[in-house]
Order: structure tokens, then C-alpha cells, then sequence
């Protein structure tokens, strides 16, 4: 099993994860709108929701990361991926 230290690309697997689970989530919608959901319907609305939701996080988090040195940033995806069962 790698230690945080063993490795420098955290941020980049942290950013492809939460990159892929954003693509998941429209992919999703679209299969929905293609089945037939109502484009204005509780459901179709609710995952527009959620993925605007999403994306602002992920947008909030961008930012924090400026704040850090490289390696506080590694660290912090390294358990932020961690406590999301990303990587184990």
C-alpha cells in the first residue's frame, strides 16, 4: 500500500475522480431524458440540482487549493479520497 509520501500526483487522481463523477452524473440525466423523463419533472430537476450543487463544490474546493503548497494539497486529496472509499 503507497503512503502519501510515496506518491506527488494526488491532487491529479483527486481531480480525474471528482472529474469522472461529474461526467457520471450528466451521463446519468441524459439516459433519464432519453428513457422519457420530463425535462421540467421533479426528477430531471433534482439532479440538475444536484450536479450544479456538485460542480460549486468542487469549484469551492479549486479554490482552497490555491491557498496550499503542492505537497499540503497532496495530503489534503490524499485523505479526502480516502474518506470517500476513492482509494483504499
Amino acid at each position: 500500500m503507497s503512503k502519501v509520501t510515496d506518491r506527488n500526483d494526488w491532487f491529479e487522481l483527486w481531480y480525474e475522480d471528482k472529474q469522472s463523477i461529474i461526467d457520471t452524473m450528466v451521463k446519468n440525466m441524459v439516459a433519464d431524458l432519453n428513457a422519457g423523463y420530463d425535462y421540467f419533472g421533479k426528477a430531471i430537476q433534482n439532479q440538475k440540482q444536484e450536479i450544479k450543487n456538485y460542480k460549486s463544490e468542487f469549484d469551492k474546493q479549486m479554490i482552497e487549493f490555491a491557498t496550499m503548497d503542492e505537497k499540503t494539497a497532496n495530503r489534503w486529496c490524499f485523505y479526502d479520497l480516502k474518506r470517500r472509499g476513492a482509494i483504499t
